[in-house]
Parts: structure tokens; sequence; C-alpha cells
């Protein structure tokens, strides 16, 4: 007797890798349920892949939705676990064969400094709440966190993402100089396409002119020690092939952006005047054998009145979850056994605990010169190719969570089926907190309804 429909199985989290386990294991005939904290499954791609890659954005969402629509699966927005449910909970009190963790990484590094979580949104900006404001701040509901960008703006970080950073500032201040100084619009895509200094030209004048202070970025070591480009293996040809070439996409993202660099540099104090905060001071290091040394004495002040901290993002920690430090702990092949438990698995990067969309453990892949050269140098005409570097990481994620499904659906077979009695909890208690939120259980209406005002569309309209 086949005994599949018989299993029930939780996916907490909906997003790439969430959705891929799902509907693997749905098309094998298990009955799965995915919860999600949101009321669409998007997750980063909604909220942290910048909103200029429309294209990519349009497609994984689709794909995510394709999944989620499986007769096997049902959907439930608005969980958080360990408030909701814990994990124990879900196990042992609503009897789930098997548990899945894809909640990601969302919360941001915190730049080692005395006290500066007191000035969050307060002269500090978090990257993870930069992004989620600049995506959606065009909505006409619109009622998260407000944010204005000002000159001189400082970015501590150094990876793929911290350059996300600095083109969203620089194409705020631009926006806003052009409509001040000239009574002039120009999307944002446009200028993310063109380049804050082909923009420039266009329209015959300066950053000074505009009373723009470009922002600055801060790296902890040098250019071409830059996570840009990832080694194809650990000879000494392929890391100085990386070192180059992190060296010439920074090079050219300045030359396209017009922003600053400091290298060796680390952030060591506040700058706080009257409770308020004005910058930072940062230490000035030497690489010796390959770790940072303080230059005795050779410190500087950076004042700004905004900074922007871009040094990566961690699994959030919840009640229900064992993670240390910036990792989810695991075991077993593949990282794949949540520590404590026999039937709880995890996927994405929950489990690298690097949350920046372009870095991961597993699934880092090369990014090539082609893209190198038309998204820093050339005309994209349209073509967004560092949305393939995007896009091939989703494809790694899809891999991973492939190959772990191997080792879940093993343990799903060395469990008893459910009882009519068991999968009936199951469905009330579902059906319960989807009627909570307003979910009728029709998942493609329940999209329509929810999917975000799109910018573009706006612009159309106009």
């Amino acid at each position: 007797m086949n005994h599949y429909g018989k299993h029930f199985v939780a996916v907490i989290g909906g997003s790439v890798a969430g959705s891929e386990a799902a509907w693997l294991l749905a098309e094998k005939g298990y009955r799965v349920v995915v919860f999600d904290q949101k009321m669409l499954p998007y997750g980063k791609i909604e909220d942290g892949l910048p909103k200029w890659h429309i294209g990519l954005r349009d497609k994984e969402e689709a794909a995510i939705d394709q999944r989620l629509m499986h007769p096997n699966i049902r959907f439930v927005p608005g969980f958080t676990l360990g408030k909701d449910a814990t994990i124990d909970e879900l196990l042992n009190e609503w009897g789930f064969s098997v548990i899945i963790v894809a909640i990601g990484a969302w919360q941001d590094r915190k730049i080692p400094v005395e006290g500066i979580e007191k000035f969050y949104n307060k002269g500090v900006i978090k990257q993870n709440d930069l992004v989620y404001w600049f995506n959606h701040k065009h909505e006409p509901n619109y009622n998260g966190p407000q944010y204005k960008i000002v000159n001189n703006p400082g970015i501590v970080g150094g990876g793929l993402a911290s350059l996300d950073m600095v083109k969203i500032v620089m194409i705020e201040l631009l926006q806003e100089g052009l409509r001040k100084h000239k009574g002039v619009e120009v999307d944002i895509f446009t200028i993310e396409k063109k380049g804050v200094a082909k923009i420039l030209a266009e329209h015959d004048t300066t950053l000074e002119e505009l009373d723009i202070v470009p922002c600055t970025l801060f790296y902890r070591r040098n250019a071409e020690d830059m996570p840009l480009y990832p080694r194809k293996d650990g000879s000494p040809e392929a890391i100085e092939q990386a070192r180059r070439v992190s060296k010439k996409l920074l090079e050219n993202y300045m030359k396209k952006f017009l922003f600053h660099f400091e290298p060796r540099s680390v952030p060591k104090k506040l700058i706080v005047e009257n409770d308020q905060f004005k910058g930072m001071t940062f230490q000035r290091v030497e690489i010796v054998d390959g770790k940072l040394v303080d230059i005795p004495g050779e410190t500087y002040d950076f004042r700004t009145e905004l900074l922007i901290s871009s040094i990566g993002s961690l699994p959030k920690e919840t009640p229900s979850l064992p993670i240390e430090g910036n990792m989810l702990k695991t075991y077993g092949e593949f990282g794949c056994r949540v520590e404590g438990y026999d039937k709880v698995f995890a996927v994405g990067n929950v489990v690298t605990g690097r949350g920046n969309i372009l870095e991961s453990r597993q699934h880092g892949r090369m990014i090539t010169d082609k893209i190198i050269e038309e998204h820093l140098e050339g005309d994209l005409s349209g073509n967004d190719p560092m949305g393939e570097k995007y896009e091939e990481l989703f494809r790694n994620i899809e891999q991973d969570a492939i190959k772990k499904v191997d080792n879940i659906e093993a343990t799903l077979a060395q469990e008893p089926p459910h009882s009519n009695e068991e999968i009936d909890f199951i469905l009330r208690k579902t059906k319960e907190l989807q009627e909570r939120v307003g979910f009728d259980g029709n998942y493609a209406e329940w999209v329509k309804k929810h999917k975000p005002v799109r910018l573009e569309d706006l612009l159309r309209q106009h």
C-alpha cells in the first residue's frame, strides 16, 4: 500500500529553497504544508533583490507560484515560527512527520562598535531595512520604515551586496539632484542601466552642480581582496585571477557610479555629539600574513549623518532553532539535519548563515567576463547580466534542495503513516491559521490580491 498521502511534511519558508523542497515531495505524493511569515512566499526575491531586476524577479516568483499551486501543497501565510508554533509543537502536537526549515537569513550582522544599536534608524541603517524600503516605498499603502538618503553617506562592507547599496544610494541622490536643480525626472531603471556618469553627461551637468556629495564605501582589506569574483579553486593562478578581476570590477563600478572607496579601514568608534550620530572613526590597518593589524596612531574621522551597514546577514534567532553565532547547527550529509532533531532538516541560506543573495558557501559561482564588461562598461540594451548571476544562484539553491530531499524521503519512509484523525487535526489547525489572515485556500487569487504595486507599472501609467 502507498502511504505517501498519509504523511504530512511541514516546510517553514516558501521562497526558492522551501518551495522547491515542497514541490519535490508533493510530486512524490506526500502532503506538504508550507508556512511563511509574510503574506507572500517570495522572501529576498521580493525584499532583498533590488527592484531593477524586473525580469528575474517576475520569473522567479512565477516559478514559486507554480510550485506552491501543486494540489498536494497547502500554503499558510502569516505564520511566525516560535510564536504561532515551535518546532517541538509542530512535531509532537501537530504531528508532522518531518519539518524542513528554509527561513533564510534576515538578521543583519552588527558592526562591532560599542553603542551602535542605539542609532539604528537614527543615522545608521541596516542593509536589509534599506533594501526593503527601496523596493517598496513607491507603493501607495507602504507603511514600513522611511529613510532619506543624504549627502556624503558611508557604507561599511565589501561584497556584491555592498555594491548594491552603493547603487541604491547614488540612484537616490542623483534623482533628487536632477529633480531639484534641473527639473528633470529620471527613473531608477534608466540610472541603474546607464550609470551615474552617463546620466550626468546626457544632462550636461556634474555632481557638484547638482550639489551631490557621493557615498564612500569602506572595506577592511584592499580592493583586490573583495569577494567579488569567487575563485575556481585554491591554485595560485585562480587566486590571482580572482584578485585581479575583483579590483577591476570595483574600479569599473567607481567609474560608472562615481563613489569613493576607502580600503584597509575598520570601524573603531562612533562620533556622537549632543546624543546624535555624527559619523564614525576608522582605524587604518595593514595586512600581515593575511591578518589585519592596526597601524598605531592611524585613525581618521568620517563625518556623516548616514552610515549603512552592509556586512552580511545571519539567521534570525528563534527559540525553536539551535542557532549559535552566525550558523544554524546542523549535522549529517550536506549539513542537512538540524542539531537536536532526527526529523528536522534545513535548506537554503539558513544553513550557511550568509543572507546576501550572492553569497553562500555552496552556491557561489564565478562572475563571467561577459557580465563584468556588459554590466559595468557596455550598453545593456535591456539585458540584465548581473541578473544571470542571481539566477544561477537560485538554480544552485534548487539543486541543494534536490540533494537533501533524498535524505528527507529516506526518513519519511521509516515513519508510520498518519491516522485519519491526525490528518484531520493538521487540516483543521492549518485552516484556522489561513482563516486568521483571510486566506480561503485559493492561492492564485491570494497572490493576485497581495502582489505589491510595481514601480514599472506606475511609470508606464505616467
